[in-house]
């Protein structure tokens, strides 16, 4: 075997992995080998002495059986037979599935009585992208093949002497798709001049296209060609061939459109004026033919002169056909240009216009022949600010639009794009809005793939390998070209197909989050590195969307959303403004949203950060713990955006104080689950303060209260053993607090920081000072505690803060005074006071009071005569709606019709804790309104509240209407003037409320 089959094989999966028609795309490719693979080739139980075969499925991707072995991976299987001179090709299926496809099918050790589709067809699959079969005489490789129809294509490879009676036997059968077949043989090998099978395409009228290369061809007769009525392409590339009776076969001329004769004879091209179908030769040496219409080639360059719409190249453009893609390319970058000039149109191939670094503003219309002709458009760094459909050519399969000023494109272009090649469009800021969704899909189509030029593959990793992860491009290389296609010069891949591959040959965690890793360092250098690396920059961000994340723009609202959720990043995406774009400071959005859910960030720094987010989202990653300066902005932020951090596997170390205290004060529960995770009863960790541990106290934890604002000391567990206290407001300490801290330092080590409070160091603080002093063991900064004042506590004696008892009797004397100035103050006006306080909300426990009959159906009876119905709104709408709803009770609405009165009135009186009697001149007149009141009164003469609440209207002079007793009630008890400026808050205070605490 040659040394040059491996890179034959490298650039045969190159040229051949990918899928060119929609038949095949709609395949689903295959993905494992059916789990009841042996119990299907056995037909039950595995068996030797009964069956006699043997199965081994352990692993379902590797299958080895008495009579092959299945080696299955990404797609590729490779079947190997133990007995090389087994004659058929008897397997059981792989797979139940219809429709299924294999990306590549190898099989060596094997005979050649099989090819292609039998295999197909004993394995249940319907399609192959390739086909290799491994012989000792030749190596045969079919493309696109079908398990009934067959291959599209067949290519031979001897490594010794070229057999045409193999190739005969190969294809003798029925292939009804095959095209193409090309012959090669090892350049190097020593071969005799080879005799062609006069019947070799005899039952083969679809051909094509047929390629012979590198061996003698002794004679060529019009027999060999006669059965080919639909060939169009011919070629001979590295070969001798003795006879060139070719040039006047019959069978060809009115078919063949291509030739090459890549051969050391001079070849007079007049043999080809009777070819009218002919568009391309290609020759080493050759006669001029002055009619000559076939465009005409030589390995160095192709002589174009003129296209078949009649067009030269034009004047400002340079024209050069490169016969390796058959295309024609115009070049006409760099020439100041507004407009594109008319085109010509190649006999043969496609054509492809580089039209870089003009100044074109919009693209022509499409129905120009030469410019619609177009396969191949390069528009980059033009003045285009918008796209038609109308303006692009029908067949486009190349569209390179970086660098303009695009920033939409409409759903038709969308689909157009769909379904184009290679689209480049890096350097257009677009504008993405979140509900269209059409362009974000094919923005993350986009992503998914990555691309290179073929040409500079080997190059670009060459270049990356010094500063590669240990082993990853060696690892990324083993699927790489496995997956990979090739199109138009680029070498394609899906990321997305290619991460799944790489991770399911892993089962190490550790492993997969390192390829995870290294996949972002790829796309990290492949931007320096690989000039076809496509970036999205948007338009509201001045910058470029993050690796694998999708921006898009709120419609309605000046905010951005970046959207990275469940993508395994693992490094915080770059959001801040491209430096090259930073002055467009009107593009920059006002708000931007970051959804960074379920990923594997583990490290944040306030650079990355931007300033202007309204919502961050990073919950459920691997965070352990954020620095102060990030905890800093957090809090800043807090008061103007969202922030989730749950879901983290946060440290509870002393050293992340910072952010525990975040967590504490903005997400409770979260901080709730740090202290269980680190076994921290919360019962043990006052609300004030924030419980951590640290390496020095192990197992017991601290109480860090530092800083929080605290004016008393919190309790605290016998199982703390650290109590940080520093940098408070506290100024004393109570006796309890005082007993509580002895008690405590005696009862198990407790170790104090209590400095930086503004301690009071009075003749008045002589006792807290002394237990102060008292447990100064335990207190770790007791040499720097100080007074308000500014001294040091360790220095305060008593002598020297009570030296007289004068003023201690002066101050005495003084506070009793202002105490009964206030106790009269407040016995003169304490109804007005706690009116005014119970109004205002303030010491509710002093303005309220408890009431005892709480279970009453109604809040207030309110009783008037008919005639004053009207005055029964304002009572609703004041104390029913109020601040503060009462239930209220009267006939108009609360009696039913046809029930006795009196019992009414006595049931209303009853069940309600209130009676408010609303007394006017016509209520004085009423017999029924004096029985509502006298029931009243008497209801509630033995309760220990007052309940009767009587309202005197301004139209009641006297109360002579009424008789003795009710008469004596308006003399001796308190009533509420209806006229009274303060009445309502009067009432309200009268009403029943609670105490509260």
């Amino acid at each position: 075997m040659g040394s040059k089959w491996p890179i034959f094989c490298t650039i045969w999966i190159l040229i051949n992995s990918s899928l060119s028609t929609g038949e095949f795309k709609r395949k689903k490719l295959l993905e494992n080998i059916a789990e009841n693979y042996c119990e299907a080739y056995c037909g039950g139980i595995c068996n030797d002495e009964i069956y006699d075969k043997t199965c081994n499925d352990e692993d379902r991707n590797f299958i080895a059986t008495n009579e092959y072995q299945l080696k299955f991976n990404d797609g590729e299987l490779e079947i190997l037979w133990n007995n090389p001179h087994f004659n058929g090709c008897n397997l059981t299926p792989i797979t139940q599935e219809k429709h299924a496809k294999l990306n590549v099918l190898i099989v060596t050790k094997s005979r050649r009585d099989c090819r292609g589709g039998d295999y197909l067809r004993q394995l249940g699959v319907e399609t192959a992208n390739r086909f290799e079969l491994h012989l000792d005489v030749f190596r045969a490789f079919e493309r696109r093949v079908h398990y009934m129809n067959g291959p599209q294509s067949v290519t031979f490879f001897f490594q010794g002497s070229v057999k045409f009676n193999k190739i005969h036997d190969y294809i003798n059968v029925p292939m009804n798709n095959l095209e193409e077949i090309i012959v090669n043989c090892d350049s190097e090998s020593e071969s005799q001049a080879v005799e062609f099978d006069a019947n070799i395409f005899k039952g083969k009228p679809h051909l094509k296209s047929i390629a012979f290369g590198g061996f003698n061809i002794a004679t060529l007769g019009n027999d060999v060609f006669s059965p080919l009525a639909s060939l169009k392409k011919l070629g001979f590339s590295k070969v001798t061939i003795n006879n060139l009776s070719l040039m006047s076969l019959n069978p060809l001329q009115n078919s063949l459109e291509q030739l090459v004769l890549d051969i050391p004879q001079e070849v007079d091209l007049q043999h080809f004026r009777t070819f009218p179908q002919l568009k391309l030769i290609k020759v080493r040496n050759y006669i001029p033919y002055d009619n000559l219409t076939a465009l005409l080639c030589t390995p160095t360059e192709c002589i174009f002169k003129r296209g078949s719409n009649g067009i030269a190249c034009p004047d400002v453009c340079d024209c050069q056909y490169n016969y390796d893609y058959m295309e024609l390319e115009i070049n006409c970058s760099n020439r100041g240009l507004t407009q594109i000039p008319p085109l010509p149109i190649p006999i043969i191939g496609d054509s492809k216009l580089i039209f870089q670094n003009n100044s074109l503003a919009e693209l022509p219309d499409f129905s120009s022949a030469g410019y619609s002709n177009l396969r191949r458009l390069d528009v980059a760094r033009n003045q285009l600010s918008n796209l038609s459909i109308r303006h692009l050519p029908r067949k486009l399969d190349y569209l390179d639009i970086s660098f303009n000023d695009v920033k939409q494109i409409n759903s038709h272009l969308v689909e157009y794009i769909r379904n184009v090649s290679i689209f480049k469009q890096t350097g257009n800021q677009w504008l993405v809005y979140c509900d269209d969704d059409l362009l974000l899909h094919l923005f993350r189509d986009l992503k998914k793939s990555m691309r290179m030029k073929a040409k500079k593959l080997r190059p670009i990793f060459k270049q990356l390998s010094s500063q590669s992860p240990e082993g990853f491009l060696k690892f990324l290389g083993q699927h790489f070209l496995k997956l990979g296609s090739t199109r138009r010069g680029y070498f394609m891949i899906d990321e997305e197909k290619l991460g799944r591959s790489m991770l399911l040959k892993l089962d190490d965690l550790g492993k997969q989050m390192y390829i995870r890793e290294s996949m972002e360092w790829l796309h990290r250098s492949l931007s320096s590195v690989n000039e076809e690396y496509e970036t999205f920059y948007h338009y509201h961000m001045c910058g470029v969307c993050p690796y694998k994340c999708e921006c898009c723009q709120y419609r309605n609202k000046p905010k951005l959303k970046v959207d990275c959720r469940n993508k395994f990043i693992i490094s915080f995406p770059s959001i801040n403004p491209h430096q090259h774009l930073v002055g467009q400071k009107e593009n920059i959005t006002d708000y931007i949203e970051l959804h960074l859910a379920n990923n594997n960030i583990s490290k944040i720094t306030t650079e990355m950060l931007p300033k202007n987010l309204s919502y961050l989202d990073l919950s459920n990653n691997n965070l352990e713990s954020l620095d102060n300066s990030v905890v800093r902005f957090l809090r800043k932020l807090r008061a103007s955006a969202e922030i989730k951090l749950s879901g983290n596997p946060w440290t509870c170390h002393c050293e992340s104080r910072s952010l525990l205290s975040f967590l504490r004060d903005e997400d409770p529960k979260e901080y709730t689950l740090i202290l269980n995770r680190c076994n921290i009863s919360q019962d043990n960790c006052p609300d004030s303060c924030v419980c951590c541990l640290d390496k020095a106290t192990w197992p017991s934890f601290i109480v860090d209260c530092a800083g929080e604002g605290l004016v008393k000391v919190p309790k605290i567990s016998r199982n703390v053993g650290y109590l940080d206290l520093r940098n408070n407001n506290i100024s004393e300490l109570s006796p309890t607090e005082n007993i509580l801290l002895a008690n405590r330092s005696q009862a198990s080590p407790l170790k104090i920081y209590m400095s930086g409070n503004p301690w009071s160091c009075t003749c008045q603080d002589v006792e807290y000072l002394n237990a102060i002093k008292s447990i100064s063991s335990s207190i770790a900064d007791f040499t720097e505690m100080t007074c308000s004042s500014g001294e040091k506590l360790l220095s305060i004696e008593q002598e020297n803060i009570c030296s007289s008892g004068l003023a201690y009797y002066i101050a005495l004397a003084a506070t009793l005074a202002a105490v009964l100035m206030v106790t009269n103050f407040l016995v003169c006006f304490r109804q007005p006071l706690l009116i005014w306080l119970y109004e205002h909300d303030l010491f509710l426990s002093l303005a309220t009071r408890m009431e005892l009959d709480q279970d009453k159906r109604y809040d207030a009876f309110l009783a008037f005569t008919h005639k004053d119905e009207d005055l029964v709104g304002e009572f609703v709408e004041r104390l029913e709606k109020g601040r503060q709803p009462f239930r209220l009770c009267f006939y108009l609405r609360d009696w039913l019709a046809g029930e006795c009165i009196p019992d009414c009135i006595s049931r209303s009186v009853r069940d309600s804790r209130r009676i408010i009697i609303l007394m006017t001149a016509n209520f004085l007149k009423s017999t029924w309104g004096r029985l509502e009141f006298r029931l009243a009164l008497h209801a509630t003469s033995k309760d220990r509240c007052k309940r009767l609440i009587v309202v005197v209207y301004p139209d009641v002079t006297s109360f002579d209407d009424l008789d003795s007793e009710l008469r004596a009630y308006m003399v001796f008890n308190t009533y509420l003037e209806r006229s009274h400026p303060n009445f309502w808050n009067k009432l309200i205070y009268s009403m029943p409320h609670v105490k509260m605490q």
